[in-house]
């Protein structure tokens, strides 16, 4: 990206349009709790699995949660896309504080999302577990 805009990047956080870092938490927490939830739940449950709809479930989660934060900063839902802005950023004149912040954010949603999916998809979990004890 930067070196298509000659080196022109965009900031990572707060300051786009003027909001705070708690908007951003709360965002990227929710958004990537649902699109985690939502490959757990289309790809590993037995119950939940369904492979022809599986790409649409995962890209309306990440199309929604474009445009449902586009005005806070947009969604990153992904460290490694955190990264990538961060870094682009720095070369010119950021920090990666911000890659951080949404990384850490991003780690927790998805650990949030894998309790939650052991939760209502225990049976699955326990088919799981019961078919390793199985095989030995």
């Amino acid at each position: 990206y930067s070196s298509i805009y000659g080196g022109g990047s965009f900031r990572l956080g707060p300051g786009f349009f003027g909001e705070a870092w708690t908007p951003i938490a709360m965002e990227e927490f929710v958004f990537t709790f649902l699109l985690c939830f939502v490959v757990l739940s289309v790809t590993y449950s037995n119950t939940t699995r369904n492979s022809t709809m599986r790409g649409f479930a995962i890209g309306s989660c990440v199309t929604v949660a474009g445009n449902a934060t586009k005005s806070i900063f947009g969604a990153c839902l992904n460290p490694a896309m955190a990264l990538g802005i961060a870094v682009a950023h720095r070369a010119s004149e950021g920090s990666l504080f911000g890659a951080l912040y949404y990384s850490l954010v991003e780690v927790l949603a998805g650990v949030a999302a894998a309790h939650v999916f052991i939760t209502t998809h225990a049976v699955d979990v326990q088919e799981e577990s019961l078919g390793d004890a199985w095989r030995g």
